[in-house]
């Protein structure tokens, strides 16, 4: 009886954990976390953030902001490689949830 009590806590403490992260990043001052999560170069795009920020040059930020989105499909690809087995599962995966199958939407009916 004591072990789902406890699978009970531990839900609940990841749901609330969850929660706070996830109103974190919706605040809109913080929308910036949302790209540096998951991201070994998260340091580098932030720099890159406050030099984007403060540059005058239009046709240098334009380059900037490319370097930025190469820097952050890179370092997220990076961190994918270091993350365990279950978290590349999930990433590969996709979707969470109940799917319904009724036939009409189904692929191999069509």
């Amino acid at each position: 009886m004591s072990r789902p009590f406890r699978r009970q806590n531990f839900d609940i403490e990841m749901q609330h954990i969850q929660t706070l992260s996830q109103k974190l990043v919706a605040k809109q001052e913080f929308a910036h976390f949302k790209d540096y999560a998951c991201n070994v170069y998260a340091d580098k795009l932030a720099l890159l953030d406050i030099i984007i920020l403060e540059e005058q040059d239009e046709e240098i930020k334009e380059m900037l902001r490319k370097v930025w989105l190469q820097r952050k499909r890179l370092g997220e690809a990076l961190w994918i490689m270091r993350a365990d087995v279950l978290t590349n599962l999930g990433l590969k995966v996709g979707r969470t949830g109940v799917r319904e199958i009724d036939g009409t939407n189904d692929p191999e009916n069509v």
